[in-house]
């Protein structure tokens, strides 16, 4: 069988996939070694790495445990990723970011961290969080690298009534599940 013509249907599906990929990379910035995208006009991830041509998220860091703050759950979406930071490519998206609560684990004799939480948007990738508890109720932990005795954002909205509706449904649900 001649390979061009094996080849091609790989290829042409390869490049739909990243053609209908519903998050967008609409920002790239890069800081040392460090890059920094914005998605669809609405989420920022922070401090990705590129090494040996491959992604590294982020992760936190507890005595001597690593744990994932990031998963890409498409492959595709996770080539689309990679191409784009190495080609610097950006595209102008401003489609509604859709999101669902994946998990949501209560901690047991915790005061401050009251539950794990996860958060998946456009079925494309999925971001930990931490449910808290703060003098003035409940609030929500995203990802983020302690250095230096300082707190490093890893994840940071740009649109403030997506962080609205998002903070507000995991309040929701875990007040729904544990506080009943």
């Amino acid at each position: 069988m001649n390979r061009k013509i094996f080849l091609f249907p790989i290829l042409l599906l390869i490049f739909f996939n990243h053609a209908f990929a519903s998050l967008k990379i609409t920002e790239i910035s890069k800081k040392n070694a460090n890059y920094n995208v914005i998605l669809n006009n609405s989420i920022q991830i922070l401090n990705i790495e590129m090494q040996n041509n491959e992604l590294k998220f982020p992760v936190y860091k507890l005595k001597n445990k690593q744990y994932l703050q990031f998963s890409i759950l498409k492959r595709d979406f996770k080539l689309y990723l990679r191409n784009s930071l190495l080609e610097n490519k950006v595209f102008n998206n401003t489609e509604k970011i859709s999101f669902n609560i994946n998990k949501l684990y209560k901690l047991k004799n915790n005061r401050t961290v009251k539950a794990f939480a996860s958060v998946i948007f456009d079925d494309e990738i999925e971001v930990e969080c931490r449910i808290m508890q703060g003098k003035e109720g409940l609030w929500i932990a995203w990802p983020s690298t302690k250095v230096n005795n300082e707190w490093i954002k890893n994840f940071k909205f740009i649109n403030k009534n997506l962080q609205s509706k998002v903070e507000s449904k995991l309040i929701i649900d875990y007040n729904s599940v544990f506080e009943q």
